[in-house]
């Protein structure tokens, strides 16, 4: 025998259907409020509840968001009935957390109901509140749980808003540790992406070290072999954020971590420290939200780089493209970025091309380029810009670099090109060479259509004194 609390503020519906349950062998408790309801039940679980949906004061859909909040309760079979079934109703039902949803006509479909219900139960636990436990009476808890509902959709919604609000990663970061340091304290937060691995912390500002190590080790990001750190490519690129936003308490606790996901495609991960020992239940709950929130903003972020990448990109070598690499050199220039003055340029021709193509076909043509390209990204700096200028023709910005420095760049350039090896579609492989035109600011008040038109006219000079050689303007 199941004890039941029947819950309607109908007299006639509690009788009635009081009495259909007493004949399926149940043992009924009828209550004529929610509110009752709800303070027996927590006092003294029952099997399972069965509650009208439309009540004055408490609703159905209250008393069954409150008893899944409550661990003695968590566990307790809800079914809502009403007299109508409509889909709204039906929704909410199920989103508060119903075991069933019936009609009060289908009265069999409710004996169906309780016996697989009461039959199979078992104990489980209910949500974590972003607020303080809940004490008091029903009234108070309820308020408290509603309470805390609002403030995790605020919540919730803020996160979403990430992606509308930057449109690049760092952007996004720096507004999430704003809206993080907001609502929990910690002594620092981390995200790394998934594709194209970046490294975000956030920190306070005396402990930023101490940070990055424990995010590196809570997040598996260690730095590579020491041979491979002058590469590019090895390693994540790290980002640290360092404030007195975050806390500064010098203990060391457990981090949090969460997945990041965008449908069933993991986008990164997440980490929190808290700033106490041993993480509260706020935290957890906020770690929650993090977690299932922020893989639409991470994939809108993506999105956009991807898109600008694309425009900037020149799809054939995948270097910069002639607008990007113009408009990346003169935003340094606006700024007037002491990282990039003094400035070389190198302008480069691959030799012969035109024969290359018309003796061997415009696959070989692209598969040279190509070459190039990885001769020029591979022997660059991470200060430098790389670009293809169009056609047969490359440039590279040569950042901190004065002209006696450049020359020698250019010979390795230079020599690089010479050296290698074009693998070729059909099998086959082939030298080039490149005549390269050079040219430096002198001054701070450098123009960049003045030192180009200056590396051009080298360029040529190179070709017309025999090809595959360094001038310098």
């Amino acid at each position: 025998m199941a004890k039941i609390i029947l819950v309607d503020d109908s007299a006639s519906a509690r009788k009635l259907l009081g009495l259909r349950l007493t004949e399926a062998g149940h043992e009924v408790v009828q209550m004529a409020s929610a509110s009752e309801a709800a303070e027996m039940a927590l006092a003294s679980p029952p099997n399972a509840i069965v509650t009208d949906l439309f009540m004055p004061g408490v609703s159905g859909l209250q008393l069954c968001r409150l008893l899944r909040s409550e661990p003695a309760t968590a566990h307790v079979p809800v079914v809502l009935m009403t007299a109508s079934d409509d889909r709204r109703s039906r929704f909410w039902a199920r989103h508060a957390g119903a075991t069933a949803y019936v009609t009060k006509s289908e009265f069999d479909k409710l004996i169906d109901v309780l016996r697989q219900a009461t039959a199979t139960a078992e104990p489980r636990g209910g949500p974590v509140s972003l607020g303080a436990p809940m004490r008091g009476t029903v009234q108070e808890r309820l308020s408290m749980l509603l309470d805390a509902a609002l403030f995790e959709s605020t919540i919730a919604g803020e996160l979403r808003a990430l992606g509308h609000k930057a449109d690049d990663l760092e952007r996004m970061f720096e507004e999430l540790a704003s809206l993080a340091s907001d609502v929990v304290e910690y002594r620092w937060l981390s995200l790394i992406t998934e594709q194209s691995p970046r490294l975000l912390i956030h920190a306070h500002v005396d402990t930023k070290e101490t940070a990055e190590r424990e995010a590196r080790d809570a997040l598996a990001v260690h730095p590579p072999p020491e041979p491979e750190r002058r590469r590019a490519a090895a390693g994540v690129q790290v980002t640290v954020l360092a404030d007195t936003r975050a806390s500064d308490a010098e203990w060391s606790s457990a981090p949090l971590l969460g997945s990041i996901k965008f449908g069933a495609t993991k986008l990164g991960s997440i980490a929190i420290a808290p700033a106490r020992r041993g993480a509260s239940n706020d935290d957890r709950r906020f770690m929650s939200l993090l977690s299932s929130e922020l893989g639409g903003p991470l994939q809108m972020v993506a999105l956009v780089a991807e898109a600008r990448r694309l425009a900037n990109t020149d799809t054939l070598t995948g270097l910069l493209n002639r607008r990007a690499f113009v408009e990346s050199i003169e935003k340094a220039r606006a700024k007037n970025d002491p990282a990039v003055f003094p400035l070389s340029f190198l302008l480069l021709d691959v030799d012969h091309f035109k024969k290359v193509n018309d003796t061997r076909g415009h696959d070989a043509g692209d598969a040279v380029l190509q070459g190039v390209a990885r001769v020029l990204t591979s022997m660059a700096r991470k200060t430098d810009f790389v670009a293809r200028w169009g056609g047969e023709e490359f440039v590279v910005a040569l950042t901190q670099t004065a002209e006696a420095g450049a020359r020698v760049a250019a010979e390795r350039v230079r020599r690089a090109i010479a050296d290698t090896k074009y693998p070729l579609p059909n099998g086959d492989s082939m030298n080039a060479t490149a005549s390269v035109g050079l040219a430096s600011a002198h001054a701070h008040d450098w123009n960049l259509e003045e030192l180009l038109s200056r590396a051009d006219k080298a360029m040529y000079a190179a070709k017309n004194r025999g090809r595959n050689r360094v001038e310098v303007a």
